[in-house]
């Protein structure tokens, strides 16, 4: 398991795959890609987009990490972490 700086490939991949069902600005999918300045999310479409996130990797993200999360970079980050504590 890749813990650092960066999340794995296959956590990205999962992370693109699942945000192209709520990417409506049409931007281009990086790590860097924040959700509420590039892809214009707001409460309600977060919280749709973390309850497939969640679904995806079978784990619950704790709402009060949400505040802290703002990239899909830091996203994945914070689900391998979750992934691995469950582990």
């Amino acid at each position: 398991m890749n813990v650092g700086n960066e999340p794995s490939p296959e956590t990205l991949a999962a992370l693109y795959e699942i945000l192209g069902q709520f990417n409506k600005t049409g931007a281009e999918l990086t790590p860097g890609t924040r959700f509420s300045e590039d892809l214009n999310f707001d409460s309600l479409v977060v919280m749709e987009f973390v309850a497939v996130v969640e679904d995806r990797f079978d784990i619950s993200i704790p709402l009060n990490i949400l505040p802290d999360i703002a990239s899909v970079r830091e996203l994945g980050l914070a689900v391998e972490k979750i992934v691995a504590e469950n582990s």
